[in-house]
C-alpha cells in the first residue's frame, strides 16, 4: 500500500484564451451549491478556504469529520495534510541555509555517511527529488506495520537496504525518502524533535494555531478520521501510522492555516528574499518544497497531499494574489476535479455542477 503519492491538477481539457481574473465577482451561491452536492451525493467531504490579497474570500466545510459520531466538519477541524508538509519542512531547511547551519551544496555524509552515495547527494538534490533515492512508500506495506511507530534508525535501515535507482542529479524523481531524511537533518541541526522545530520555526511566528505534527488521530481535538468510498457510503480508513511519514507527510492543519502559511511564504516572511525566488525555480517538474499546478493559462506554485482516505491541495496563484486550499477526509470523485471545480466556480468560468 502506498503511503501517499503526489498528484498534480492538470489543465483543463479544452483551452481557453479567455483572459480572467481569479475571484472577481464570483457566484457565492453556486460554490455553495458545488460542496452541497458533493456532501449530498457523497462525492466528497472536508473543507476548503479561499484568500484573496492575503484575505478569507470564502469558506465552506461539508460532511463529517467523525461518521460513527455525527461530527460534522468545521472550518475548525484540522486534517492529515500528507505532502504538503513538504513545503513546511522545505521552509525550514531554507531557514537553515539563510542561518548559514546549511548550504544547498552540503552532502549528505556529513549526517548519514551510512546512506549510498551520500558523499555526492547535496542538500539540493534531496530538496528537487534528484537524489536517486529509492521511494519507500511505493512499497507495498501491510497493516501490521502501517499502524506501527517506526524511529529514525528503522527508516534509515529502510534507506539503506532500498538502495538508488539513478546516479545524484542525473534526473528528478518523486521520492519521500528525500524528506524524511530532510526532517532527521532538521532535528540535528536544531537538536530538537521535528515537532519542536516547526513549532518554533513556522508556527509559533506566523500564529498557525492548528497546525502541528501529527499522531494518532485525536477526534476530541477536532480532528478528522478519514474515510474511503465503498458502495456510495463511506468506510473508515486504516491509520497510517504518522512516524512512518515522519516530515514528509506528517503534519496536520485546515486550510485556513495552510493559506496562512503560503501566503507568509510568498510575502516574504518566511525564508529569505534570495530563498524564495530559488525555492520557486522549477527543475524538471519540482521547485523546492513546491511545484507547479496550472490552471489554464495561470500557474499556481504549492503541493498536493494524499494519505490514507485524506486528498489535500494548497496552491499559490502569485499574479492574483490568491490562495487556495482544500483538504477532503474522503472522496469519491477525482480531487483534481474537485479543484477544477472550486477554480473554475472562483474564477466566474463556465463550468456545469457535478
Amino acid at each position: 500500500m502506498n503511503l501517499f503519492i503526489i498528484c498534480s491538477l492538470v489543465s483543463c481539457s479544452n483551452d481557453t484564451n479567455e483572459s480572467f481574473e481569479l475571484g472577481k465577482n464570483f457566484d457565492r451561491n453556486k460554490m455553495d451549491t458545488f460542496f452541497s452536492i458533493l456532501e449530498q451525493e457523497n462525492l466528497g467531504m472536508g473543507s476548503v478556504a479561499i484568500f484573496k490579497d492575503g484575505q478569507l474570500d470564502y469558506q465552506n466545510s461539508f460532511g463529517q469529520a467523525d461518521i460513527a459520531n455525527s461530527v460534522s466538519s468545521t472550518a475548525q477541524t484540522k486534517y492529515r495534510i500528507a505532502s504538503i508538509t513538504k513545503t513546511f519542512t522545505a521552509s525550514m531547511i531554507m531557514q537553515m541555509i539563510d542561518e548559514n547551519s546549511l548550504t544547498l551544496s552540503t552532502t549528505l555524509d556529513n549526517f548519514f555517511p551510512e546512506l549510498p552515495n551520500s558523499d555526492i547527494i547535496t542538500i539540493e538534490n534531496l530538496l528537487r527529488h534528484r537524489s536517486g533515492l529509492y521511494n519507500y512508500t511505493l512499497e507495498e506495506y501491510g497493516v501490521d506495520v502501517l499502524t506501527q511507530p517506526a524511529t529514525q534508525q528503522q527508516l534509515i535501515d529502510l534507506f539503506i537496504e532500498n538502495g538508488t535507482v539513478f546516479e545524484p542529479n542525473e534526473q528528478a524523481l518523486y521520492s519521500n525518502t528525500n524528506y524524511a531524511l530532510l526532517g532527521f537533518i532538521i532535528e540535528n541541526i536544531d537538536q530538537k524533535s521535528f515537532s519542536d522545530a516547526l513549532r518554533d520555526r513556522i508556527t509559533i511566528p506566523l500564529g498557525l494555531t492548528n497546525t502541528y505534527n501529527g499522531g494518532i488521530i485525536e477526534t476530541t481535538n477536532n480532528e478528522a478520521l478519514s474515510y474511503n468510498p465503498e458502495s456510495n457510503d463511506w468506510v473508515l480508513a486504516i491509520e497510517t501510522n504518522i512516524t512512518l511519514v515522519h516530515a514528509t507527510g506528517s503534519i496536520v492543519s485546515n486550510p485556513e492555516d495552510l493559506n496562512t502559511f503560503y501566503q507568509e511564504l510568498f510575502d516574504g516572511n518566511v525564508v529569505s528574499q534570495n530563498s524564495l525566488q530559488t525555492m520557486q525555480v522549477v527543475v524538471d517538474g519540482f521547485g523546492i518544497g513546491l511545484i507547479p499546478i496550472p490552471f489554464y493559462q495561470k500557474t499556481a506554485l504549492g503541493h498536493t497531499g494524499l494519505i490514507d482516505g485524506f486528498q489535500s491541495y494548497a496552491e499559490h496563484f502569485p499574479d492574483d494574489n490568491v490562495t487556495v486550499s482544500f483538504i477532503l477526509n474522503g472522496v469519491s470523485m477525482p480531487a483534481n476535479d474537485v479543484a477544477i471545480g472550486i477554480l473554475s466556480i472562483y474564477s466566474g468560468l463556465e463550468y456545469t455542477l457535478p
